[in-house]
């Protein structure tokens, strides 16, 4: 089989089940209400640099924790729906299915975090907000999907955890923690070393130091990293 081969079969399986359209409300139910409580407390004052970029903010959180959710459970649902002994049968080497898994994982998160962003124009749209510009919006879109990049880059640690827990509970699990842990470290001033707290760095600065780049750059690598050995050298079931 061909790595084009394997993607399909992914893909095929991921728009088959039920977690796919789920992510897609769960992922438009965060901007709508985001939306309307800034609206809410902002009254009529409140244009589109305003709004973008406080729901933009806003959303940070959300991304973190449903591409972390999305990239575990491309892996860990093989163990939970227990169907991992079928995928190791197939005549296709265990590389190929873990560069496949990655590729649906990226092309996936990526999709919503546009999906998340035209949401928020169309709330903003029917809510009739002031200064609109095409520049502004392209400025901060193109912002907010690098962000989104910067956090698709600090799930793959998630993706090895859910391989050697066998399951996608645990990730989340560490994401909760990760959550709470970020709050602190960056009122504490260490946001630009914290792997998860740097793509918030960037959203909010448009900037990265190299220290942050290579600590950032070193998560994501050690995250695939590990899951291909962990695929390679790990007694499966």
């Amino acid at each position: 089989m061909t790595i084009f081969s394997i993607l399909h079969c992914e893909i095929r399986k991921i728009i088959r089940s039920n977690v796919f359209g789920l992510v897609f409300l769960v992922f438009a139910f965060g901007p709508i209400m985001m939306g309307v409580g800034i609206l809410s407390g902002d009254g009529g004052d409140l244009n589109w640099q305003m709004y973008l970029e406080e729901l933009v903010k806003n959303l940070a959180a959300l991304g973190l924790i449903g591409y972390t959710f999305i990239a575990a459970w491309v892996f860990g649902r093989e163990f939970t729906d227990k169907t991992m002994k079928d995928l190791l049968v197939k005549p296709v080497s265990r590389s190929r299915i873990v560069m496949a898994k990655l590729l649906v994982v990226l092309a996936w998160n990526v999709l919503l975090s546009v999906y998340m962003f035209a949401v928020s124009l169309a709330i903003g749209g029917v809510l009739g907000l002031t200064g609109w510009s095409a520049i502004l919006i392209g400025h901060i879109f193109l912002r907010f999907v690098v962000t989104s990049l910067l956090f698709i880059v600090v799930t793959t640690p998630g993706i090895f955890l859910a391989n050697v827990s066998k399951g996608y509970l645990a990730p989340l699990a560490l994401i909760l923690v990760i959550v709470i842990c970020s709050n602190v470290l960056a009122s504490m001033g260490f946001a630009p070393y914290f792997p998860w707290t740097i793509p918030g760095v960037f959203q909010s600065t448009g900037f990265l130091n190299l220290s942050s780049i290579i600590i950032l750059a070193l998560t994501g690598i050690a995250g695939v990293v590990g899951t291909f050995a962990w695929w390679r050298y790990a007694e499966q079931p």
